[in-house]
């Protein structure tokens, strides 16, 4: 079974536009917000839980795809206030976790091309020491072998950063981007 069919196993589709609906039951509108942060609701941390639950989410469905999120209450506490207010919360707090992940990865690559840049400088004195080195005493060679492990680690570390690390934090930029432009809809806690 492809990985689409399966997708569309777990996810119901909007017949109206195709979009894959993340639907999400709530008791109240305070859920979808931490409980901990004492932040106004426009500036308030989403659920941890429901965070998590939105990120895995958005990793299963395709990047191709439309996404939309549906949250579902009890009809008797409908506020539409509550639900825009609410709406820019998760707005800007997807806002949020893109800084930071984009400062990660800022902070990725500085750290990539500090270690490419002093591996290389190990790598490079390591040579040069054994060529112009007449007789190598055992202290000095142990010296030479570090200088060379040392490079090499440093240029693995580089390598390990920019194609793992990086590679799963630029996919989480890209669900939390698509987040951004998602509608986000609330609607009675009826069967659906």
């Amino acid at each position: 079974m492809s990985k689409k069919n399966e997708v569309m196993n777990l996810y119901n589709k909007n017949p109206e536009n195709g979009a894959y609906m993340i639907e999400i039951s709530l008791e109240d509108y305070s859920e979808i917000f931490n409980g901990w942060d004492a932040s106004i609701i426009k500036k308030k941390d989403i659920e941890p839980e429901l965070l998590d639950y939105l990120e895995q989410a958005g990793y299963e469905i395709p990047m191709d795809q439309i996404v939309e999120i549906y949250f579902y209450l009890p009809k008797e506490i409908n506020d539409t206030d509550k639900e825009n207010i609410s709406i820019t919360g998760v707005k800007n707090n997807f806002k949020a976790v893109l800084f930071y992940i984009e400062r990660l990865l800022r902070k990725n690559y500085r750290r990539i091309g500090s270690y490419i840049f002093i591996g290389i400088l190990f790598l490079i004195g390591a040579y040069v020491t054994r060529f112009y080195a007449g007789t190598i005493t055992l202290m000095f060679s142990i010296l030479i072998e570090g200088f060379f492990i040392g490079g090499w680690f440093l240029l693995w570390e580089a390598f390990s950063l920019f194609f793992f690390d990086s590679h799963e934090t630029k996919q989480k930029r890209r669900v939390y981007r698509r987040y951004l432009n998602t509608k986000i809809f609330f609607k009675d806690n009826i069967e659906h």
